[in-house]
């Protein structure tokens, strides 16, 4: 597959590595269910055919983030057999839009409340209110708690809202810092019972805590990025995890030199320029060091190879090509900003059962 004219450049995703991932994160978690999260494109690896796949592995939550991601995969053909969660949400959402498409919503304010009760909608709208249990990505402070409640209860008795779950975000940084927001999660949800709330699901971790700790999970654990075959870093591989990266980028060499090799990829489609001098690409079955970056190509040093050699700029590792994670260790990221970045005009084949 080619794109921009003769650029052969692809990213391949392996559906059936991300099958895999969720077949394990679904057993480490059980009894708890697993939301899959597609936000930022699924991660950079395609909105829809992810979602799809990760429904025909019986995932019955999608977290898409925004409302405009959630609406896209409603109208994909993922019905409301399917919660959809969103989360972050604008002061200008077309609430009877999202409300009647049966999309969960994640809710921190009073405010957010009265412009979904406003919307009249042709059905309640399915909430989970949000605590703020010291990362502050939203959700209501301890002292504003008890009326976030108090009101969702009384529009509840309206008719106009259901209140189905109660969540937060932790931070993952620290043991101690953990098991704080987890006690803090907690005593939330006896203060909202005392005031006659009632919550069909609770959930609090990603993919690390949830991975990592039984007391983290609750009622469902949204995982993100090890769905995607995506360590948490600090030194743990995915395989370490038994995890399997789903995305591979790779291209053809198109000219050639004694001493350099061009590749026609680069910064302008959402490389870092920081791989210069950093970074090994498996050049037709050998590793050479990127020496320059510009916006549409890099060259790599060693001799030169023929022009249409297969060049891998990372994938699983299984053919000695570099992963994700040395990629973002050596250039002082996270592996879940190189996949995102890269541009969506890269064309995307889909792999696997």
């Amino acid at each position: 597959m080619t794109s921009r004219g003769t650029r052969p450049t692809e990213i391949l995703v392996d559906l059936g590595a991300y099958r895999d991932n969720l077949a394990l994160v679904q057993k480490i978690v059980a009894p708890a269910i697993v939301m899959a999260v597609v936000k930022a494109d699924a991660y950079g690896h395609g909105l829809v055919p992810i979602a799809k796949t990760a429904v025909s592995c019986e995932v019955q939550w999608l977290g898409t983030l925004d409302t405009g991601t959630a609406l896209q995969l409603r109208e994909a053909g993922i019905g409301a057999g399917v919660s959809v969660f969103a989360w972050h949400l604008a002061p200008n959402e077309d609430y009877r839009a999202i409300i009647d498409a049966s999309i969960d919503l994640g809710i921190s304010t009073v405010d957010q409340l009265e412009h979904i009760a406003s919307a009249r909608a042709g059905r309640a709208a399915r909430l989970h209110l949000k605590i703020d249990t010291g990362l502050h990505r939203n959700g209501a402070l301890a002292a504003d708690w008890p009326e976030l409640v108090a009101r969702a209860i009384e529009l509840e008795r309206a008719g106009l809202v259901e209140i189905y779950g109660v969540w937060t975000h932790i931070s993952e940084a620290s043991y101690e810092e953990d098991s704080a927001a987890i006690r803090r999660f907690k005593h939330a949800i006896v203060v909202a019972e005392a005031l006659g709330a009632r919550f069909t699901v609770r959930h609090l971790a990603a993919s690390a805590a949830g991975f990592a700790r039984e007391d983290c999970r609750f009622d469902l654990v949204r995982f993100g990025a090890f769905g995607y075959g995506i360590s948490p870093g600090d030194g743990v591989t995915p395989s370490e995890l038994g995890l399997t990266p789903v995305m591979s980028l790779t291209t053809t060499a198109v000219t050639a030199s004694d001493s350099a090799v061009v590749i026609p990829v680069g910064y302008g489609d959402g490389l870092s320029s920081r791989i210069s001098g950093r970074v090994q690409l498996l050049v037709d079955g050998i590793l050479r060091v990127v020496d320059s970056v510009e916006i549409d190509r890099m060259t790599v040093t060693g001799t030169a190879v023929r022009p249409g050699a297969e060049v891998v700029l990372f994938g699983s590792g299984a053919m000695g090509e570099w992963t994700l994670q040395q990629w973002a260790d050596s250039t002082g990221t996270i592996a879940e900003e190189i996949v995102t970045r890269l541009g969506k005009e890269i064309p995307r084949r889909y792999v696997g059962p």
